[in-house]
């Protein structure tokens, strides 16, 4: 498939111009997750990516939200946290936790500094994955380490992009109840 290079984009009009034909059934809590993903979609309301969020896991009777941040981004995790926690119970976990030393990996550390840790995504999703969680979001984590987290993360993961962050001082999330 080339889609980004197609200049028709027929398949907006149902067009089926791939190789699978047939199969794609949405059961069970695939077709509860995607009816809840096309009504975001078509809803037309202008939400933040942390609304659409909050309002995804509670329409799928999320409970427990995991938050795996990057030690640069603690005060909007904490931001995050104090949001979510009006309607999940939430778990947060740093980049650092149950770190060890950079040079244990044969990272060269920098050198004005005495102990310098790496961050440990699969850690975090462990920790997490300990914790229950129904959904973990990403904040700030660097390549590599998102998707170390993804890949050992049993609940679905999803980035919230720092650039969205400022817009969070007043949350519509009242639409989810």
């Amino acid at each position: 498939m080339q889609c980004a290079l197609c200049r028709i984009k027929e398949c907006v009009k149902g067009k089926n111009c791939s190789v699978i034909r047939y199969g794609l059934e949405y059961t069970g809590d695939n077709l509860k997750s995607i009816q809840i993903s096309a009504w975001l979609e078509s809803d037309g309301m202008k939400r933040t990516k942390l609304e659409e969020i909050a309002i995804y896991a509670k329409r799928l009777g999320y409970t427990k939200i995991g938050i795996a941040f990057c030690i640069e981004y603690e005060r909007e995790a904490k931001l995050v946290y104090e949001i979510l926690s009006r309607y999940f119970e939430v778990f947060s976990v740093c980049c650092k936790v149950c770190s060890f030393e950079k040079a244990s990996l044969g990272i060269k550390k920098s050198e004005d500094q005495e102990f310098e840790a790496v961050c440990n995504p699969i850690g975090q999703a462990q920790l997490l994955n300990d914790d229950l969680t129904n959904l973990n979001i990403m904040l700030g984590l660097k390549t590599g380490y998102d998707i170390l987290f993804a890949k050992y993360s049993e609940a679905p993961a999803i980035t919230l992009p720092i650039e969205e962050l400022p817009q969070l001082a007043d949350p519509k999330i009242d639409v989810i109840e």
